[in-house]
């Protein structure tokens, strides 16, 4: 991945007869993607940076402008962001907006393949219609973890076409749950509804889990679809569904074009006889188990979907649980020990967690359940901060971090201010990766929550938050401690330690930054 980032860029410079020595641009690739763990799309972006400086051109000559700067393209050909192109192509698919900044988003298709498409309502475009087939000019690709998308924005320009666009074949197959391992492809299904979870946006009708004999997957069925509703522990075909994938877990869609047959057999589903476990064996999503716990932290639940929230452990660890008020089970009581029964685990951005449902049961243990915490520590010069640090908004259902005001999980919400810290340290040999949570980034960063909302309110921009946090904290050491949660240290401890030698770290980070 960096030779070939390392040519691509190379090439670009030597178009704008700019050359370039392609060992320098692997160097300071490889620097920040190997030694560094920065994601190779941000390692780019920031050695383009740098050289643009160095050079002194302007970014609009090296990324193109819309000004005669788009090429024409097929879908299967985009495989880099920040280009301008221009596509023939089908509406394949609309899907429903869970943002008021986003006035359509879906997916558009050629002879080629399909590629998601963003549509801003800023950019005042006319609408898309699904099935028709336009001329998209001056359109920006982007990139998010391996996967393509495009965006119209203002300069571009939408003409729909007399002739149709050819597009792959969109025939769905009947498929077993095992074999999605692709988004954007029409399947057919024969499943049984496994669980039915709250939906906490007006555009989902229904959101859960589906089986077959071979799995379970998730399914997100959208109000505007008006199919037929979903009953749990029934079995159905389903035809024309969508599959899409995020951070490597695949669902699958509902849309206008679906449909849903209620079958009179019973779909056998993959063995969810639950077995007792220990929370550090938990490696997989969507898995019935038991559990022998203690309640280690209530958390206050922000929605009245969610009746308790919080955290439960036991010898081997802690994990997050999330019960629903619609299970009427009996409460909680922190510093308790339970058997638990029939939990679901779920899983994101690598963080295992468990649900309860309807099915769960919940026994009060006389034995007091002993937790334990493997806690490690590390010192070295913080050399990075993550994007998502900083002053963010939190989802008030489920705690997640939201993206553009949008929860991946429950849509468009009012978020909650916190305080974040996503950091990589480096000690000279490795590098660790670190999550601070809100006390620990104000007593590191010195900045309070309550300060750092007025600081974006005086600017009207949040990311000034994360701009002083940079200045205060990179190119510093410090010695933090805490449990390792898959490749991230959950920082219990941190303190700054004085004259230790940078080893290159600061004249890095002046390139860089």
């Amino acid at each position: 991945m960096i030779d070939e980032t390392s040519e691509q860029i190379r090439k670009r410079f030597l178009e704008l007869n700019v050359d370039i020595e392609l060992p320098e641009i692997e160097r300071r690739l490889s620097d920040l993607a190997e030694r560094f763990k920065v994601p190779i799309a941000e390692a780019e972006r920031s050695v383009v940076s740098y050289f643009l400086r160095e050079r002194g051109i302007k970014r609009e000559d090296y990324y193109g402008t819309p000004q005669g700067a788009a090429s024409s393209t097929r879908i299967a050909d985009i495989n880099q962001s920040e280009q301008w192109i221009n596509l023939h192509a089908k509406v394949v698919q609309l899907w429903d907006s869970t943002s008021p900044s986003i006035d359509q988003v879906g997916l558009i298709g050629d002879e080629t393949g399909t590629i998601k498409f963003v549509k801003w309502t800023k950019s005042k475009l006319p609408a898309l219609v699904e099935g028709k087939s336009y001329s998209l000019e001056n359109m920006t690709t982007d990139e998010w973890e391996g996967r393509f998308s495009v965006k119209m924005n203002r300069t571009t320009r939408i003409q729909e076409l007399d002739e149709a666009v050819e597009t792959q074949d969109q025939e769905a197959q009947l498929v077993q749950i095992d074999n999605i391992n692709q988004s954007g492809q029409w399947i057919n299904l024969r499943a049984k509804v496994t669980q039915l979870w709250e939906s906490e946006h007006e555009s989902i009708d229904q959101i859960g889990l589906i089986g077959d004999e071979t799995g379970t997957i998730k399914f997100v069925k959208w109000a505007k679809s008006n199919l037929p509703a979903l009953v749990e522990g029934k079995s159905y075909s389903f035809e024309n569904l969508v599959t899409d994938e995020f951070e490597e877990r695949f669902s699958v869609k509902f849309n206008n074009g679906s449909s849903i047959k209620e079958l009179d057999e019973d779909i056998e589903t993959a063995d969810q006889n639950a077995q007792l476990v220990e929370i550090d064996s938990i490696t997989e999503s969507n898995k019935w188990i038991n559990l022998h716990a203690k309640v280690v932290q209530l958390w206050e639940s922000e929605h009245e979907s969610i009746d308790q929230i919080g955290l439960i452990g036991d010898e081997t660890g802690t994990i997050k649980f999330v019960k629903w008020a619609k299970s009427e089970l009996p409460a909680l009581l922190e510093g308790k020990s339970y058997s638990f029964e029939n939990l679901t685990t779920d899983e994101f951005e690598e963080r295992f967690s468990v649900k309860f449902n309807k099915g769960s049961s919940i026994e009060e243990l006389d034995d007091d359940i002993e937790v334990g915490f493997s806690a490690t520590e590390f010192t070295g010069a913080m050399v990075h901060i993550q994007d998502g640090s900083g002053l963010i908004r939190r989802c008030p259902i489920c705690n997640r971090a939201l993206m553009k005001g949008t929860c991946m999980e429950h849509g468009n919400v009012d978020g909650i201010h916190d305080l974040r810290i996503k950091a990589v340290l480096d000690d000279g040999t490795k590098v660790q990766e670190a999550l601070f949570n809100r006390e620990i980034t104000e007593s590191i960063s010195g900045i309070t929550l309550e300060e750092a909302k007025e600081m974006a309110v005086d600017a009207l921009d949040q990311s000034v938050v994360l701009d002083e946090m940079k200045k205060r904290l990179l190119g510093r050491y410090y010695t933090m401690s805490g449990s390792i949660l898959d490749r991230y240290m959950l920082v219990e401890n941190v303190q700054l330690v004085e004259g230790l030698p940078d080893n290159g770290i600061d004249a890095l980070l002046r390139e860089v930054t």
